[in-house]
């Protein structure tokens, strides 16, 4: 833990972290704040579901664009922007009824203008910290990411069963600005100046590091979607909510205590391992909602440190002035794989069984193994190898 605690010593570094997390926290609630306001409002799962969709592929679509306008725009500027942007179509859809194309538009202009918190902090870190806890830091970063995902949907339903849909809606909304106001005002981010990236759009996913993070990222989040689908189909609501949080449970406890642990080039390798086996482990006994959870919080042992090695791999080998749309190419994936893994799900619980969608999860998850295996020479040891420029 002595990482950490130089971590905390870091001057701006606590503020950083905490204005960042704050700033990212309304997607954590965004998913099941949306569809229970649409479904209320509609009384459709389809239109909450398509709406949904969308919302996932603005964002896909503004990550890396959004991520590489940091550079020449400033990023105060995009951040801020994007982020009022957003909340006012946020905020419309909490406040107003409206025809259905209208909910599906204003969703997917949320997407187009999700603030690229994600890839300007990371950005920063390098910066921000000595390079030998980037280790640590990105470990942090993503055990944080984790409450988001915990806490969130907790709180959109507390508030939707105190208040209703509608104002947990609009607090998502409020929340993204005060957020992004609050990240944005810090003089560490005010004075990170990422240098106008001279390529296309799109080059630097002729990195085969970023290339390779890309597929892995589709992989492993495709993964955790077949987890959550068949979790609700498998059990009951309360029970699945209880068998998901232990996969959280499983990641925050990884990342505190093995994040810091990644110094070989094998480690992406190894935590995407322990994803995979605690997949196969659910098969002893899949019809028990226990052991569901014990196997599903061994797998979550291996989420965060997994993508604190593909954060700290870009940043310790992808030039300043490419990293911020590299992330955003690496959380278009993710979403995109996060995408395809509950289709998949869903086709394999309505054609064979419920317990199908887990198939769908291990296939993922040894495929993402397969994938490090294979490109392991190309994954590099923290801080040491020379950069995949």
């Amino acid at each position: 833990m002595g990482d950490y605690s130089a971590l905390a010593q870091t001057p701006g570094f606590v503020r950083v972290i905490s204005s960042q997390l704050l700033a990212r926290f309304p997607f954590g609630m965004m998913t099941l704040g949306f569809v229970m306001h649409i479904e209320e409002m509609h009384d459709s799962y389809a239109i909450a579901g398509i709406a949904l969709g969308a919302e996932t592929i603005g964002a896909a679509i503004s990550g890396p664009l959004l991520g590489r306008l940091l550079g020449p725009l400033g990023v105060r500027r995009v951040i801020l922007t994007s982020a009022v942007i957003g909340a006012i179509a946020i905020a419309l859809i909490g406040i107003f009824y409206m025809p259905p194309a209208l909910v599906v538009f204003l969703a997917l202009i949320v997407g187009l203008t999700s603030p690229p918190i994600q890839s300007a902090v990371r950005t920063l870190y390098p910066i921000l910290v000595d390079k030998k806890l980037l280790n640590a830091v990105y470990s942090l970063d993503a055990t944080a990411q984790e409450l988001i995902w915990v806490v969130g949907p907790v709180l959109a339903a507390f508030g939707a069963a105190t208040w209703g849909t509608g104002p947990v809606v609009v607090a998502m909304g409020v929340v993204q600005i005060l957020g992004a106001l609050w990240f944005a005002s810090n003089p560490e981010v005010g004075s990170l100046k990422i240098p106008k990236s001279t390529g296309k759009m799109g080059k630097v996913l002729k990195s085969r590091l970023v290339l390779t993070n890309v597929i892995i990222g589709f992989l492993m989040v495709g993964s955790f979607s077949g987890v959550e689908v068949g979790a609700v189909a498998v059990a009951d609501k309360a029970v699945a909510g209880l068998v998901l949080a232990a996969l959280s449970v499983g990641s925050i406890l990884g990342g505190l205590l093995l994040g810091n642990r990644a110094k070989t080039k094998w480690a992406l390798t190894k935590f995407l391992s322990i994803i995979a086996a605690g997949y196969l482990l659910y098969l002893v006994n899949p019809s028990d909602p226990l052991w569901m959870a014990i196997s599903f919080f061994i797998a979550g042992l291996g989420v965060a440190p997994a993508f604190a090695v593909l954060a700290a791999t870009v940043a310790n080998n992808i030039k300043m002035n490419d990293t911020a749309e590299a992330y955003g190419w690496i959380n278009t994936g993710q979403l995109m794989g996060y995408s395809a893994g509950a289709a998949m799900a869903g086709i394999a619980i309505d054609v064979v069984a419920p317990t199908a969608a887990m198939s769908v999860s291990m296939v993922f998850g040894i495929a993402a193994v397969i994938v490090a295996l294979i490109t392991v020479s190309i994954t590099p040891v923290f801080g040491k190898t020379k950069a995949d420029k």
